[in-house]
Protein backbone atom coordinates (compact mmCIF):
# COMPACT_ATOMS: atom_id res chain seq x y z
CA UNK A 1 0.00 0.00 0.00
CA UNK A 2 3.01 2.61 0.78
CA UNK A 3 4.23 1.81 -2.37
CA UNK A 4 1.43 3.08 -4.21
CA UNK A 5 0.95 6.17 -2.14
CA UNK A 6 4.60 7.38 -3.20
CA UNK A 7 3.81 6.39 -6.39
CA UNK A 8 0.91 8.59 -7.04
CA UNK A 9 2.93 11.68 -5.91
CA UNK A 10 5.66 11.08 -8.04
CA UNK A 11 3.18 11.67 -11.13
CA UNK A 12 4.35 15.04 -13.08
CA UNK A 13 3.09 18.22 -11.49
CA UNK A 14 1.26 16.65 -8.53
CA UNK A 15 4.05 17.94 -5.90
CA UNK A 16 3.81 20.70 -7.79
CA UNK A 17 0.00 21.28 -7.37
CA UNK A 18 0.20 20.50 -3.48
CA UNK A 19 2.89 23.31 -3.04
CA UNK A 20 0.62 25.72 -5.05
CA UNK A 21 -2.69 25.14 -2.91
CA UNK A 22 -0.41 25.19 0.38
CA UNK A 23 1.09 28.63 -0.93
CA UNK A 24 -2.33 30.20 -2.07
CA UNK A 25 -4.89 28.51 -0.17
CA UNK A 26 -8.24 27.77 -2.06
CA UNK A 27 -8.24 27.81 -5.72
CA UNK A 28 -10.17 27.21 -8.78
CA UNK A 29 -9.67 24.71 -11.44
CA UNK A 30 -8.31 27.01 -13.82
CA UNK A 31 -6.40 28.61 -11.49
CA UNK A 32 -4.58 25.58 -10.55
CA UNK A 33 -4.57 24.78 -14.73
CA UNK A 34 -2.82 28.16 -15.51
CA UNK A 35 -0.35 28.61 -13.22
CA UNK A 36 0.79 24.80 -12.61
CA UNK A 37 0.05 22.86 -16.08
CA UNK A 38 -2.44 22.66 -18.75
CA UNK A 39 -1.64 18.84 -19.19
CA UNK A 40 -4.33 17.48 -20.58
CA UNK A 41 -4.30 14.61 -17.71
CA UNK A 42 -4.63 16.90 -14.81
CA UNK A 43 -7.94 16.03 -14.18
CA UNK A 44 -7.29 12.45 -13.38
CA UNK A 45 -4.43 13.80 -11.38
CA UNK A 46 -6.14 16.19 -9.41
CA UNK A 47 -8.80 12.99 -8.58
CA UNK A 48 -5.81 10.64 -7.45
CA UNK A 49 -4.69 13.82 -5.05
CA UNK A 50 -7.97 13.33 -4.00
CA UNK A 51 -8.32 9.63 -3.84
CA UNK A 52 -5.10 9.92 -1.36
CA UNK A 53 -6.77 12.46 0.66
CA UNK A 54 -4.63 15.35 -0.03
CA UNK A 55 -7.15 17.75 -1.57
CA UNK A 56 -10.91 17.88 -1.48
CA UNK A 57 -12.83 19.19 -4.47
CA UNK A 58 -15.92 21.23 -4.19
CA UNK A 59 -17.68 20.80 -7.80
CA UNK A 60 -20.19 23.32 -7.71
CA UNK A 61 -20.45 25.76 -10.69
CA UNK A 62 -16.96 26.43 -10.72
CA UNK A 63 -14.47 23.38 -8.86
CA UNK A 64 -12.47 24.75 -6.32
CA UNK A 65 -10.23 22.56 -4.66
CA UNK A 66 -7.89 22.88 -1.40
CA UNK A 67 -5.81 21.02 0.52
CA UNK A 68 -7.32 18.77 3.37
CA UNK A 69 -5.45 18.39 6.40
CA UNK A 70 -3.46 15.74 5.64
CA UNK A 71 -2.44 17.97 2.58
CA UNK A 72 -1.20 20.50 4.20
CA UNK A 73 1.14 18.36 6.42
CA UNK A 74 2.21 16.58 3.14
CA UNK A 75 2.75 20.00 1.77
CA UNK A 76 4.68 21.36 4.28
CA UNK A 77 7.08 18.44 4.28
CA UNK A 78 7.55 19.54 0.68
CA UNK A 79 7.79 22.88 1.49
CA UNK A 80 10.92 22.10 3.79
CA UNK A 81 12.46 19.90 1.08
CA UNK A 82 12.09 22.65 -1.47
CA UNK A 83 13.69 25.10 0.71
CA UNK A 84 16.65 22.74 1.78
CA UNK A 85 17.43 22.78 -2.29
Amino acid sequence: MIEYKLKAIEEKHLLSTLLYLYENGESIKTEIYSNVSRNPRMPLKLDLLEECGLIAMDRGTTTTIKLTEKGTRVASHIQMIENDL
